[in-house]
């Protein structure tokens, strides 16, 4: 029997959500009905997690330079005809792009497209060289997405912002965050804290978009803290910066930052409360994690992802993005009735199963089928 050759494109594989999302997919993908490979810009860190799959490692310095490289990778395949048929996965907006460009007349391969960050992405620059990348990024967007055989868009919010955009429809497959074995991940104490020691917990990227100043200066407003410690767990480029917030908010004493923990899932186990501040997403899978958890969540209400999770706030608490004092005030109700956001959580817990690692692997599979 023909194999089917899947090709995922994930530019930079450096760990968080979407490569968490990615393994939970593939190690469950039957290899004897798919032959995978994985093509990425850097190596992959998932190169030591997954086995019997062929890893690619592009020369190209830059995703957009990777099109004719891409390009000759596919075009090995229109001469072969050992596979049923080829598709192609392609993961975050920049990347979609180049994917499309770089099957260009090769129809041969099916390609999907998969947005894991809402548009909102688009709308943040750093500067004016930044700016005029989005700008381009949208443009480029509304002109070519609709030459994918299948988009795709990990939350509701995210699939019909997405769709309005460019005018074709987005198919919503939510991210498989709903895993059961974090809860013997969650076992594994990888980190020596003081006995009966309390803390609030935020695990996301250190960078601008997940806005740890909203959360530090919360923070730092409230009297209540010495009962608590604040931990910050992730990696990337906003660290420096983070420190000399910390610094700034006079809270040397009470936060404490750890990089690349690969399992966070006991710390998370352990926080008295999840606490995250971005402000945009495409679905944070760390909310469903500590909810498996049963760690109780105060979220921004970002687009797009956490309202879906936590129910429009009858699962969790819900703030406005960069809403400072709302958030300390969030915490301050969670200290001295830490019940009622407990309650909150349960009704959030009994629709995990949206999320499952199973269902949204048997999605992929008739997707797989039927493109």
């Amino acid at each position: 029997m023909k194999k089917i050759k899947l090709i995922f494109f994930h530019p930079y594989s450096l760990g968080g959500g979407s490569d968490n999302s990615l393994y939970r997919l593939i190690k469950r993908l039957n290899k004897k009905i798919y032959d995978i490979d994985f093509i990425s810009l850097n190596k992959s860190i998932l190169k030591n997690k997954i086995t019997n799959i062929n890893f690619i490692k592009l020369s190209a310095s830059r995703t957009i330079l990777s099109i004719f490289e891409i390009r000759k990778i596919l075009k090995k395949y229109q001469k072969q005809k050992k596979y049923k048929k080829i598709i192609m996965i392609s993961n975050q907006n920049f990347a979609n792009l180049v994917a499309i460009f770089s099957k260009y007349k090769l129809s041969f391969i099916k390609l999907i497209t998969v947005d894991r960050n809402h548009i909102d992405e688009l709308h943040f620059f750093k500067n004016y060289l930044d700016f005029i990348k989005k700008k381009i990024i949208l443009i480029l967007m509304k002109l070519f997405y609709k030459k994918a055989d299948v988009r795709i868009g990990i939350s509701r919010k995210l699939s019909k912002d997405l769709s309005d955009l460019v005018n074709s429809k987005i198919k919503t497959v939510y991210s498989p965050s709903f895993d059961k074995n974090i809860i013997k991940l969650a076992k594994n104490q990888n980190i020596k804290l003081k006995k009966n020691e309390k803390f609030f917990i935020c695990v996301s990227r250190f960078s601008k978009r997940k806005d740890h100043n909203t959360l530090l200066a919360a923070f730092s407003m409230i009297k209540e803290k010495k009962q608590f410690k604040l931990i910050l767990v992730g990696f990337g480029p906003e660290e420096k910066n983070i420190r000399l917030l910390i610094k700034k908010h006079n809270l040397e004493n009470d936060v404490l930052m750890i990089k690349n923990l690969h399992n966070p899932f006991w710390l998370i186990k352990k926080s008295s409360l999840l606490i995250i501040t971005s402000v945009y997403e495409g679905f944070p899978n760390v909310i469903v994690e500590a909810l498996t958890l049963n760690t109780p969540v105060i979220s921004t209400n970002m687009n797009a992802g956490a309202s879906e999770i936590l129910l429009n706030g009858r699962g969790g608490d819900l703030v406005k993005v960069g809403d400072v004092l709302n958030l300390s005030k969030k915490i301050i109700n969670f200290i001295a009735d830490p019940s009622k956001l407990k309650n909150k959580m349960r009704k959030a817990r009994e629709k995990l199963f949206r999320f499952d690692v199973e269902l949204h692997h048997r999605i992929y599979n008739k997707i797989f089928k039927n493109v």
